[in-house]
């Protein structure tokens, strides 16, 4: 019985070796991030800060399972370490274009959640949370406000927006919308940063049937047209109520016609040309002299000529 040679059995095994650490090479995909942040565009951002202000600074995206988050980072102009930043996070069907197996963590609203916040964002700022009941166009908010070390004016607002749960079913009303802001400006009061939480806007949303967290829409009251309920206008409408009256229309002006006489013929003068100067010729009638009174003589003063 022979045996196979050495030599070949060794240049087999190594030949399969290679071939499998060349499969192995081909096979291996490139570097994936550990992280699923990317920065994105201004357009696609999922709210928008009030008309006048704060500009957007960059938007940094994150995508999950369950949700997609976007910290929104606002101008600022305060020494307060720390970044302005508006935080909207969007449960719902994310889909397959999520690139994170992740979830995002969800609880409701709690007041030693929030004090943990407030701890984490503004570190060494006093806030003192309002105990005021407050309402944008989304619901209920609630914010916390306070001056740094540095004397700036430090806001952080909070909301959950969320359809009632008596509203909410399998197949509609379905999804929330967490909303957190962030903000320090030099010199600003606190009704120039809670403006911030009333004027922000919501600008995206899933597509999937059933998602909507802000509920049905409001139903009409029920005492219009109903008798012994009178309705008055307010201050501002009566100020600012258009005018039914016709405006009188503005005189046109006149128009006077210039009648423009036909053009007049110029009429060329011929000129004439100049006489020419005549040379009187001698003539061969008779002259009759003239008699030049000799400087001796005198008219007198009956016609009579005397001459000395």
């Amino acid at each position: 019985m022979a045996f196979p040679d050495v030599t070949f059995l060794r240049a087999a095994f190594a030949g399969i070796a290679l071939t499998l650490v060349l499969t192995g090479c081909a096979a291996r995909e490139g570097v994936r991030l550990a992280d699923s942040a990317v920065t994105v565009s201004e357009e696609t951002a999922l709210a928008m800060p009030p008309p006048g202000g704060p500009a957007i600074v960059n938007i940094v995206e994150r995508r999950f399972s369950n949700a997609t988050q976007q910290d929104i980072f606002l101008f600022t102009s305060a020494s307060t370490p720390g970044q302005n930043v508006m935080r909207v996070q969007l449960f719902g069907p994310v889909g397959f274009e999520r690139d994170s197996d992740k979830t995002l963590g969800y609880s409701s609203i709690r007041a030693t959640d929030i004090a943990k916040e407030i701890r984490r964002e503004l570190p060494g700022v006093a806030l003192r949370q309002s105990p005021l009941y407050l309402q944008n166009n989304y619901g209920p908010f609630g914010y916390a406000f306070g001056k740094s070390h540095q004397n700036d004016s430090c806001l952080y607002g909070w909301q959950q927006i969320r359809s009632p749960e008596a509203a909410r079913t399998v197949f509609q009303n379905r999804g929330t919308i967490q909303v957190r802001l962030r903000i320090c400006e030099e010199g600003a009061s606190e009704e120039r940063l809670l403006a911030i939480m009333y004027g922000y806007t919501i600008r995206a949303g899933f597509s999937a049937p059933g998602w909507n967290p802000y509920g049905e829409p409001p139903s009409a009251d029920p005492t219009l047209g109903q008798t012994g309920n009178p309705i008055y206008p307010k201050t501002d409408a009566l100020r600012n109520a258009p005018s039914l009256t016709e405006d009188e229309p503005e005189p046109r002006p006149v128009v006077r016609r210039v009648r423009t006489a036909p053009p007049v013929k110029k009429v060329e003068t011929v000129k004439q040309p100049a006489a020419e100067e005549t040379i009187p010729l001698p003539t061969t009638t008779d002259i009759d002299a003239v008699v030049v009174p000799s400087p001796d003589c005198v008219t007198q003063s009956d016609g009579a000529t005397q001459c000395k």
